[in-house]
């Protein structure tokens, strides 16, 4: 009986020790914002559930939305990840311990549909360790405001590919037949077996022009051209890039108070706070 009393209490002890030195925290990637329509979670093991305001996100699970549906994730490092309608992303990987250490990765898989990233601490200094997949290219990021959307064959919306179009910061877009660089103002496009390039804004894709937008983000240079194929690119314009005389449009910020960890103490625990942020 002692013995089976001392390994419950060893048992307790290493739990209570989980939480407390923030492991228990990590495993959520994010929650769940705001939701507009019907959306589903389904877990790593298969379980679907509607999604709900609050709602935990963990690694594994997929995120789903209704052709008439929005959803919008505050991830656990501070990014925003924004939903489209008729939209299917996969959270693969995501590992958070609070700081920038070089063990934080995040890594989405973006099935169909599409949604728009403000990137928070994972690869704002380790830039290889943030990513997003789909079927056709693989997008990396350096401090960024993008978007992605992913056409699938026999769409009527447009050809059928993935569709990159940077607001702030940097992307690059590649797959086996190449990599190019996107900056503010621009878009890439990657087909199905092709190398990818840059094109003039989709505006069936994007629905509005980007917004014009000072390259990089606080405290960080960014290349103000990009080199595709030899030919210099300036920021803002792609091949056959041109504006319409007249265009008007907002783009509204993203604002949210958050839970997040502040620091650590002296024991290596976490010390919650709040955190206020707008993108």
């Amino acid at each position: 009986m002692k013995i089976l009393t001392n390994t419950l209490c060893g048992t307790v002890a290493i739990l209570a020790l989980a939480v407390n030195s923030g492991y228990v925290y990590a495993a959520a990637a994010g929650q769940i914002q705001f939701v507009a329509g019907s959306a589903q979670l389904t877990s790593e093991s298969g379980k679907t559930h509607q999604l709900r305001k609050g709602d935990a996100v963990n690694e594994g699970d997929t995120l789903t939305t209704a052709p008439a549906a929005a959803v919008q994730v505050r991830m656990q490092d501070g990014g925003v990840v924004a939903m489209r309608p008729d939209s299917k992303v996969k959270v693969d990987s995501f590992k958070f311990n609070g700081k920038e250490d070089g063990s934080e990765r995040n890594v989405f898989t973006l099935v169909k549909g599409g949604f728009r990233a403000i990137t928070g601490l994972i690869g704002r200094t380790n830039k290889q360790n943030y990513r997003v997949v789909t079927p056709t290219a693989t997008i990396g990021i350096r401090g960024t405001d993008h978007e992605i959307f992913v056409v699938a064959p026999g769409s009527q919306l447009a050809p059928a590919g993935t569709y990159n179009k940077v607001n702030k910061g940097e992307t690059s877009l590649s797959n086996g037949q190449g990599e190019i660089a996107i900056l503010p103002n621009q878009m890439g496009f990657a087909a199905p077996g092709q190398a990818p390039q840059l094109q003039p804004l989709n505006l069936n894709v994007f629905t509005v022009p980007p917004a014009p937008q000072a390259g990089g983000s606080q405290g960080e240079k960014m290349r103000d051209t990009a080199v595709v194929d030899g030919a210099v690119q300036g920021q803002g314009y792609a091949p056959g890039f041109m504006l319409p005389p007249v265009v008007t449009f907002t783009r509204t910020p993203i604002a949210a108070t958050y839970p997040c960890i502040t620091g650590f103490n002296v024991n290596g625990q976490p010390i919650p706070g709040i955190c206020t942020a707008t993108f």
